[in-house]
């Protein structure tokens, strides 16, 4: 199966993440991402789906797996921006897969930055993996725990994984090795429904939860760190919100590429599978529709 779509590629602080401008069946964004890693560009680390609109900025991004990604949503609402007339500050409303609710990204189409602030953390608690206690940060979307007494291991990072998804029931999760000397980290991350185990170039989400833990018990409003990681940096700042939660802001730079016409080849297996996944789906959802129906009957 032969698809043509618009795409394009954006670089926030390294997090090399590519954009399909075209509506796609959520049952086929995980053979769309594998496809065009492996025919379109082996940098991707990630693919995000845009939904596009007639007229003026697009309507929504969706990631692959339904998950929440702060570089992404920072690039998106960027190119959100680039739809306005004149160039200049905007602070852009998108919506974006993970999050239930609007989100702001402060675009500046001139010095092609983007923040946004992210909403506050639903738990802040700990893990405890091979006899060690680590802390772990539920966002919206997405799942981090932080690693901070041992170097970068690949091998330990599915056991956390492995011991977060027995904890807490997210769309994706990180692991963060953090180095307190130089205020760095390398993030890995799982996307559960796109079944993909990336180490990201950086990741904004992991940035903040990093926040929570250099901040959580100082609280202190007028905390600010540079967070340097495999391929950039994110700038992060805090603040209290009228509740008296933490909430963090995340930015830097961006850059966008020209958008541009590419084909990949979905086999005819996948597209086989996710047709009878979807028909099996519908099937379901009559199913059930006709029980509601006749217990409706019965009450009346």
């Amino acid at each position: 199966m032969i698809q043509s779509f618009d795409f394009f590629v954006a670089n926030p602080a390294g997090n090399i993440t590519g954009f399909v401008v075209w509506p796609v069946y959520p049952g086929f964004r995980p053979a769309y991402t594998k496809a065009i890693m492996e025919q379109i560009d082996s940098s991707v680390e990630q693919v995000g789906f845009i939904s596009p609109s007639y007229d003026g900025p697009p309507l929504r991004l969706d990631m692959a797996g339904g998950e929440f990604c702060g570089n992404a949503t920072r690039a998106y609402g960027l190119y959100s921006a680039t739809f306005l007339e004149e160039k200049g500050e905007y602070n852009m409303e998108v919506y974006v897969s993970g999050i239930d609710h609007p989100i702001y990204v402060l675009a500046n189409t001139i010095n092609n930055t983007a923040y946004i602030e992210l909403p506050e953390a639903i738990s802040v608690g700990e893990l405890e993996v091979e006899g060690k206690s680590y802390k772990i940060v539920e966002l919206s979307g997405i799942t981090h725990v932080i690693i901070d007494d041992r170097k970068e291991d690949k091998d330990f990072v599915k056991k956390v994984i492995d011991a977060a998804k027995n904890k807490i029931e997210s769309k994706a999760y990180g692991v963060l090795f953090y180095n307190k000397e130089d205020s760095s980290m390398v993030p890995y991350v799982e996307v559960v429904e796109a079944d993909t185990l990336v180490r990201e170039s950086s990741c904004a989400s992991g940035t903040v939860a990093l926040g929570y833990y250099l901040n959580n018990d100082k609280r202190d409003e007028n905390f600010k760190a540079t967070i340097h990681q495999p391929n950039g940096e994110l700038e992060l700042t805090c603040r209290i919100n009228e509740e008296g939660k933490l909430v963090f802001t995340i930015g830097g730079p961006v850059e966008i590429s020209e958008t541009k016409k590419v084909k990949i080849d979905i086999s005819k297996e996948v597209e086989e599978k996710v047709k009878a996944e979807y028909l099996a789906k519908k099937k379901l959802e009559e199913e059930a529709s006709k029980h509601e129906e006749v217990k409706d009957d019965e009450e009346e």
